[in-house]
């Protein structure tokens, strides 16, 4: 298990990205999988920031990683008020396919395996979870 913390700013972006990437060598986590766990974190990652903790500096992500035999789990915790995500519009619906965000929630559940919102008491946390396919 791996843990980090980051601060609510844009530029914590190319630090996430360069923790993914030596979790990636450390782990020998095969690109199709990597991808997909890094496009779905990085959602995550950046909605907590813009919309969990509207940038608030002082406010924290923390993410933490998770290397399982059968699959990899991300879990991403902002320190914002939380959402229901069953609320948030269908950004497929007409009316939505040419606004500029929304998409987040709907591109994380399309990409991950599993996906697990859940409100804290300090704020949302997103767990993501990539199944490995068995060997051939």
């Amino acid at each position: 298990m791996e843990k980090f913390e980051f601060p609510s700013r844009i530029s914590s972006l190319k630090k996430f990205y360069r923790v993914f990437e030596k979790l990636k060598k450390r782990f020998n986590v095969p690109d199709e999988y990597y991808d997909r766990l890094f496009l779905a974190s990085s959602e995550a990652f950046m909605n907590a920031i813009i919309h969990g903790n509207k940038f608030d500096p002082r406010k924290k992500v923390y993410v933490t990683v998770k290397v399982y035999k059968t699959f990899y789990e991300v879990e991403i915790k902002d320190e914002g008020e939380g959402f229901e995500p069953e609320s948030l519009s269908n950004p497929t619906d007409d009316e939505n396919l040419l606004k500029e965000s929304g998409r987040g929630v709907y591109l994380i559940k399309a990409i991950a395996d599993a996906v697990k919102f859940q409100k804290t008491l300090r704020g949302m946390k997103v767990k993501i979870k990539i199944k490995k396919r068995p060997s051939a």
